[in-house]
């Protein structure tokens, strides 16, 4: 296979509203770190705290979207058709899209709820949606800035692929295990179904979505397969909304899971 070239353009300035979003961000980014400042002396440092987890998930994804920025994939997310005219009557393609999507549905709504504790906790719909799609779409925008960065060395799309997985998991299982799941998810793990939601959800949903994106390159699909993968997980961990109460204490064991 060809290197794919999806994004080695980096990032150009045009003069459109992309370029200017980003001030809007930075702003963002500010005023939450402000917040989160002033909430800090409010909440105890290790419970899990719903006002300072939304903070420091607000903040976490600014920094995604800043990178994505940088590397010129926003760009090309936001501006690219999201599918073009000889894709939508392309049955291959078509059929290739639900496959995706089938797959999702599969993952993260069937199968990874499953293996997630919710310990009662009440379902927010509206903030949660807000929150899982906006994780999601982020996930999906800084696997595809790590992307961006390997096809810098023009190896195949597969070889990138490979190599993408091979480092989103080693940051993942640093960054999900030795923070998010202390200081902004809720406790919802359980060790003994930790392995199987890898194998029958993050793996099929990585392996599809990755093979759509370089065999068609639709960037804004996988972003948007992305959000509804974590909005999905968002719904099914019940994510508490920021105004809930502090709940009990976290730890790396509330994380591994029970």
């Amino acid at each position: 296979m060809k290197p794919t070239n999806f994004f080695t353009q980096g990032y150009t300035f045009t003069g459109t509203w992309d370029d200017y979003f980003i001030f809007g961000i930075f702003f963002i980014c500010a005023l939450l770190g402000v917040l989160l400042f002033r909430e800090r002396s409010r909440h105890e440092p290790m419970v899990h705290s719903p006002p300072m987890a939304w903070l420091r998930a607000g903040i976490y994804f600014c920094f995604v979207i800043v990178f994505s920025w940088v590397t010129g994939v926003f760009k090309v997310v936001v501006q690219s058709p999201l599918v073009t005219s000889e894709q939508a009557g392309d049955p291959v393609w078509n059929a290739a899209f639900a496959a995706c999507c089938i797959i999702v549905v599969w993952a993260y709504v069937y199968w990874w709820p499953r293996g997630t504790l919710t310990h009662s906790r009440k379902l927010y719909l509206l903030p949660t949606v807000i929150y899982g799609l906006t994780w999601g779409a982020c996930s999906g925008l800084l696997m595809l800035s790590i992307y961006s960065i390997l096809e810098v060395f023009q190896l195949p799309g597969i070889v990138n692929a490979v190599l993408l997985i091979a480092v989103f998991s080693v940051y993942n299982m640093n960054y999900q295990l030795g923070w998010w799941d202390i200081h902004v998810s809720p406790p919802h793990n359980i060790r003994a179904t930790n392995n199987g939601k890898v194998l029958l959800s993050h793996n099929p949903f990585l392996l599809s979505s990755l093979t759509f994106l370089i065999i068609y390159g639709n960037a804004g699909i996988f972003v948007l397969l992305g959000a509804a993968a974590l909005c999905a997980s968002a719904i099914g961990l019940r994510v508490p909304p920021f105004w809930a109460k502090d709940g009990g204490a976290v730890s790396m064991d509330t994380a591994i899971g029970e």
